[in-house]
């Protein structure tokens, strides 16, 4: 593109700047900047028949972008993400025309790789042989990609809580992570910094990421040639992407390739809720959160760079703000991955509860056409999933096993694991039958005799014996328990224990128990109060069993916020053999929970090695 065609300019204070002086923010206002072209010189330079005719990817707008070379271009493939109609999701909900933008089909999973194509471009473009990011997850994945094909360094900052998955992959790529103890918002500046102190191109939600993001808008326009778009729907963090998208149609508009532009909806968690709408809707305004808090880790942002920006598209699109809560955001994903076969990030998947919100306010109706943006793939942050859903059964390679698990009640449970995981159920112990109606209310399940009896002594446990109130998500921890474990494989039974700790002396821990019907005690210390008892244990173990194993893992879990919340401790135990058994123990204590672990791994444990044994000697 010729440099005359384009100039940068701040949205905030309208003064124009020079890109080799900044590609971030204004210097005079520090307020986002844009690219403003003219457009009358574009339209005589850009080929309207090949818009029309050819496949969209990222590469198909090059007119549109301000990179003044086309030489050596890295690019990944971004773009073209398929329009997915979803038709069992629209009838379900009473809106035929709905449509998923799928864009975590893109290279590294998410949307971010249309921007990271201009960056990292635009970076190459600048003589920068170095670039620096803050991310939530999604760029820096991104960014580290594109840096890597480009053969340019890339530092990474992340706050500390990042989904493992993003951090796997920015590592993957070669990039340097450092996670911040902070928000997104702390992370964001200390890479501002580092950028200016050591000369390195800043990425990010920026200028240039922007024009590469307006592809997404160019996509959806063409789709309008077909048929008109009513509503856009998209989650909003920063902002970049909603903005962005708003800018793709509005060129188009402005090109008279289109003829009508859509409205759309940007969608934030209750927990980072910053875009507010006065009450008579004369005018939207920003009140930053300062410590976000919500599952939707992609959209965590307190203080949106862009919010102006998205703002001013809001405002020229009759567009409107939206806040959902994040169980209705898992329960969203589930659903569009049970009906759609999409697996979208939990971020994505607040526009399916902002829809639903508006169909039932009439604001949306049933006869529009409306286009739910699913800005990243699932497996970006599969562990928010896993919090809301039951642990897949284990089994021995036995027939009986199989038909226990189809016949049982764990599949149900499942089913019905997403909901009000922190409502209160009991807070005094029950009886058995409040307990059964209670189960069949919450889970549609009924317990058989020797699962509610097993039941009730959990809850005895916990309730009477620790003082907890028992909410939604403790009971499915307690039944899933329950419903997995076997009784048949009781070798060993911890039947007490006691430990004591201080602040400068080893922890000492005295145990009781059951090996194979006889009654052993047994004292040992650790270096911390676990490690002393499960020592006290293998005490025991290795002067009265033989077995020889080791602890290879061990992960902790809390379901559900508060100090008082139920640990769910899983425990991953390694024979000498070979064979390996991962068993889980539930508590609102974290001790008790890995004692329980522990000894549910070992009782597996000597059965699968037994009956190895017995194998090997037929």
């Amino acid at each position: 593109m010729n440099k005359n065609l384009y100039y940068l300019s701040c949205v905030a204070c309208h003064k124009k700047t020079d890109e080799l002086k900044t590609t971030s923010r204004c210097l005079s206002c520090r307020g986002p900047l844009d690219v403003t072209y003219d457009y009358d010189e574009l339209k005589k330079q850009v080929n309207a028949y090949i818009l029309k005719n050819t496949p969209s990817k990222t590469l198909k707008y090059l007119d549109f972008y301000p990179l003044k070379t086309r030489d050596n271009l890295i690019s990944l493939q971004e773009g073209g993400t398929p329009l997915h109609q979803a038709r069992r999701l629209g009838e379900k909900i009473g809106i035929p025309k709905l449509f998923i933008k799928n864009e975590g089909l893109n290279p590294t999973g998410a949307f971010k790789d249309r921007g990271s194509f201009i960056e990292i471009n635009k970076a190459k473009e600048l003589g920068y042989s170095s670039v620096c990011v803050a991310s939530t997850g999604n760029m820096a994945a991104s960014v580290a990609a594109y840096s890597a094909q480009a053969g340019l360094s890339c530092f990474v900052f992340v706050p500390e809580n990042t989904p493992r998955g993003k951090l796997a992959q920015s590592l993957s790529y070669g990039a340097k992570v450092i996670q911040v103890r902070g928000t997104y918002t702390e992370a964001n500046t200390l890479a501002e910094k580092t950028a200016k102190t050591y000369g390195y191109y800043l990425a990010g939600d920026y200028v240039f990421r922007s024009e590469g993001q307006k592809s997404l808008g160019f996509e959806l326009a063409e789709s309008t040639w077909e048929a008109i778009i009513d509503w856009v729907i998209v989650p909003v963090g920063m902002g970049t992407n909603l903005a962005s998208i708003w800018k793709g149609f509005w060129e188009y508009y402005r090109l008279g390739f289109i003829e009508k532009l859509p409205k759309l909806i940007a969608v934030q968690a209750y927990g980072c809720h910053s875009i507010f709408q006065k009450t008579d809707k004369s005018e939207f305004f920003i009140k930053p959160v300062k410590n976000p808090k919500t599952i939707n880790s992609a959209i965590a942002v307190g203080n949106p760079l862009d919010g102006v920006k998205v703002i001013e598209a809001l405002n020229r699109s009759h567009g409107m703000v939206v806040s959902v809560s994040d169980e209705e955001t898992l329960a969203a994903q589930q659903e569009l991955a049970h009906l759609e076969a999409l697996y979208i990030e939990p971020s994505s998947a607040t526009t399916i509860v902002a829809l639903k919100k508006l169909l039932r306010d009439g604001t949306i109706q049933r006869d529009d056409r409306v286009v739910c943006v699913a800005t990243g793939a699932g497996l970006k942050d599969p562990a928010a999933t896993l919090k809301v859903l039951a642990e897949p059964p284990t089994i021995e390679p036995d027939e009986k096993e199989v038909k226990r698990v189809i016949s049982g009640n764990l599949f149900a449970l499942r089913a019905q694991g997403v909901r009000d995981k922190e409502k209160i159920l009991f807070s005094s112990l029950p009886t058995k039958s409040r307990i059964q109606n209670v189960v069949k209310d919450e889970f549609g399940i009924k317990l058989p005799k020797r699962d509610l009896e097993e039941t009730y002594l959990r809850l005895r446990q916990f309730i009477k014996d620790k003082g907890k109130v028992i909410g939604r998500a403790d009971l499915q921890s307690i039944l899933e328990g329950i419903i997995q474990q076997e009784t048949k494989n009781k070798y060993l039974t911890l039947t007490d224990f006691q430990i004591w700790d201080t602040k400068n002396k080893r922890p000492k821990a005295t145990i009781d128990v059951l090996l194979h019907g006889k009654k052993y005690h047994a004292q040992s210390d650790g270096v911390g109060p676990v490690d002393a008892a499960i020592s006290a244990i293998n005490k025991v173990i290795a002067k009265h069993d033989g077995l020889k194993f080791k602890l290879s893992d061990f992960t902790v879990e809390i379901p559900t916020t508060g100090s008082d919340s139920t640990v769910e401790v899983t425990m991953v135990l390694q024979a000498q053999n070979g064979t390996q058994v991962v068993e889980k123990g539930t508590s609102p204590d974290i001790i008790v929970a890995s004692m329980n672990a522990y000894v549910a791994g070992y009782n597996e444990l000597y059965y699968q090695v037994k009956n190895h044994r017995k194998e090997k000697s037929l």
